[in-house]
């Protein structure tokens, strides 16, 4: 009876030293990907960034008087779907 308990706690000791070692790669795990989504997240503001930055520049652009640089700007919008469309094909 005794041996069958001690077997036990053996059994025991080891599956608690199994569930501790899963639980250490686990935080590990998270720890990792926490990182990764802080760079993540750096990587979509400087993106957010550049995108206000030509929002910008196209709205000052739409309100130039100088009707030449909305006619690029528009064969230029459509050449990007052309291009676009092919591929899609």
């Amino acid at each position: 009876m005794e041996q069958e308990n001690d077997a036990q706690i053996g059994a025991l000791a080891g599956k608690v030293s199994q569930l501790k070692q899963l639980s250490i790669d686990i935080g590990t795990h998270v720890r990792e990907d926490n990182s990764m989504l802080n760079d993540l997240d750096g990587s979509f503001d400087s993106a957010g960034g550049l995108l206000h930055g030509t929002m910008k520049r196209l709205g000052t652009l739409a309100n130039s008087k100088d009707s030449r640089h909305m006619l690029y700007l528009a064969l230029f919008v459509v050449l990007v779907f052309l291009v676009l469309y092919k591929m899609m094909r």
